[in-house]
């Protein structure tokens, strides 16, 4: 995907920008140790991996992505864990699920490429990658950093960090397979209980009691109207909720007549500036006292010099 491709392709830029590793001789040695045991453990894989991605475990860079083998991942993490690497550049996946704390988090932009095109950034997904900064027992605080880029801009990044996290949603269906294979192996009061005792089951049965409760709202606010129109037959009713439309369309069209007024006034006010002369004293719409700062155009100058 494109941030798997911008996160290999910033490793590289990065990478070959530098003028010597971020990393010790020693610390250099540790991670050839580690990665010489990963090639033996992984011989046969080593024809299919990028080798430009061990040159760069040596400089102290690595990515981290979807589009790397899951062995690959598990060498970056292992080598970030043991603060062997000092920049890792990664899509969001780094931060899902595994302990990987950081002095500084980089939050480049706050959209990514999905499902349905490019769309903004969760804001669980962003406290999640911001979670990451700050190693504790070594930082006292971790620092986040969010980039403006060309499509997002900082008042995009304030409204992100102002919105709630997102609710956790349970992904668990059981398919005809999987119930076939529970059954087979555990009673049926069991696989009730297994399934009861689920986060899909727990969600299921908050939504049911937030439902029921907002039912007995909707229902006590039906009685309440139907008290409140017992007093009244059903031509009056419709004769009022007709008066209503009528309002409301006059009301639009008073609403798009004053728009229209104000704007015809403006254009006179802009066409009376012209025969104006610099330092007259005016008064805005508002209320507000301001003075013409600018002479008549010239040609408009001479000609009111010529009638006068």
């Amino acid at each position: 995907s494109g941030a798997q491709q911008a996160a290999a392709r910033a490793a590289a830029e990065q990478a070959a920008a530098l003028r010597a590793p971020l990393v010790g001789s020693d610390e250099v040695g540790r991670i050839e140790s580690i990665v010489a045991d990963f090639k033996r453990a992984n011989g046969a894989l080593l024809d299919s991996l990028d080798v430009r991605r061990f040159e760069l475990l040596q400089l102290g860079i690595a990515s981290h992505h979807a589009g790397m083998l899951p062995l690959e991942k598990a060498l970056a993490e292992q080598l970030f864990q043991a603060n062997l690497l000092k920049v890792v550049f990664a899509t969001e996946t780094l931060a899902a699920g595994i302990n990987m704390p950081a002095r500084t988090t980089v939050v480049t932009t706050l959209s990514k490429r999905g499902d349905r095109g490019v769309e903004p950034l969760a804001a669980s997904a962003l406290l999640q990658m911001a979670g990451r900064a700050g190693r504790r027992g070594i930082d006292e605080r971790g620092n986040v950093l969010l980039c403006r880029s060309a499509w997002e801009s900082a008042p995009d990044a304030a409204r992100l960090l102002a919105r709630p996290a997102d609710p956790i949603e349970s992904n668990f269906c059981l398919g005809y397979g999987s119930a076939l294979k529970l059954r087979r192996r555990r009673p049926l009061s069991e696989c009730e209980s297994l399934i009861a005792r689920s986060f899909g089951a727990y969600t299921a049965r908050a939504k049911a009691e937030t439902a029921v409760a907002q039912l007995g709202g909707v229902e006590e606010e039906r009685r309440r109207l139907r008290a409140l129109l017992a007093r009244f037959d059903r031509s009056s009713v419709a004769s009022y909720a007709k008066l209503q439309g009528r309002l409301e369309a006059e009301q639009r069209s008073l609403s798009f007549l004053r728009a229209q007024e104000a704007e015809a006034e403006a254009e006179m006010v802009e066409t009376l500036l012209g025969f104006v002369n610099r330092g007259t004293p005016a008064r805005t719409s508002d209320g507000a006292a301001a003075i013409v700062a600018d002479d008549p155009p010239p040609a408009i100058a001479a000609a009111m010099r010529k009638a006068g």
